[in-house]
């Protein structure tokens, strides 16, 4: 199956007290949205993409700054957007000279509080929306197998069976057939090329057309795939939607946005 993983919000020692219902931050047509109680300080491995972390600081302020640290300084979240919750102002200013930039909401919230989060918050969502971070899932008897969408360049099936070619130059056997990887594939994301082959249009590099089977070229790997005559059309589009969109100044990542502090 494909998996989309939820805008995933990890709440450490915030509870329903500090904010009666986080969910009421979002826009009403919200979906895929995930919450995380942790309650531990202790820093574990995080399996899934976190989009939002939520913190508590007045429960046990020196190890949930170490902690928040810890989270900054890993760059799979270095820049993702952190919310701290203080009754404390001691507290949230000595937090400023420690940490990178975070934001700061002191207790209780207040209706122009709520108002300047629903906003914070929202916007962070929307990025989450349109950034396609899908990821592809299958599960066999033997094995579950993992693969980022973005990473992913090509799919070719041979023997019964789809192989995987990812862009850090890796090439992954699925025990299954080309139809039913076909069936998984959602929208926006692979498009098939040829009846043995699916692409990432996003990653191409280079289209061959000087034969009847046009040669795709990708970054950094020398491997190759085809895109044949019924499917050439489909192709070229999926290209063209994707310049657009990169001169549109699409968010691949979720950028600090400038701060501004929420205040009494």
């Amino acid at each position: 199956m494909i998996f989309i993983y939820p805008f995933t919000i990890l709440q450490y020692f915030v509870n329903q007290e500090i904010i009666p219902n986080i969910i009421d931050f979002f826009p009403k047509e919200k979906s895929n949205i995930k919450i995380i109680i942790y309650n531990s300080i202790k820093l574990k491995q995080m399996k899934i993409p976190i989009h939002l972390f939520l913190f508590y600081l007045d429960k046990d302020p020196y190890h949930t700054i170490q902690f928040i640290k810890a989270i900054q300084n890993n760059s799979k979240y270095y820049n993702y957007p952190i919310i701290i919750f203080s009754y404390n102002k001691n507290y949230l200013s000595n937090a400023f000279f420690q940490l990178k930039p975070f934001q700061a909401v002191l207790l209780p919230i207040t209706e122009e509080i709520s108002n300047n989060l629903s906003e914070y918050v929202c916007i962070y969502y929307n990025m989450y929306k349109t950034s396609y971070k899908k990821t592809l899932e299958l599960n066999s008897p033997s094995c579950s197998y993992y693969f980022p969408i973005d990473s992913i360049l090509f799919a070719e099936a041979r023997n019964r069976k789809v192989f995987i070619y990812t862009e850090n130059n890796t090439v992954t056997e699925l025990p299954i057939t080309f139809q039913h990887f076909l069936e998984l594939i959602p929208d926006n994301t692979l498009i098939q090329s040829h009846r043995s082959y699916i692409i990432n249009p996003y990653k191409i590099s280079k289209i061959d057309k000087s034969s009847r089977h046009w040669t795709v070229s990708f970054y950094h790997t020398d491997k190759k795939a085809f895109i044949s005559r019924p499917y050439r059309q489909t192709t070229l589009n999926a290209i063209s939607a994707y310049i657009f969109q990169q001169n549109s100044t699409q968010i691949e990542n979720y950028p600090m946005i400038d701060m501004y502090y929420f205040q009494e």
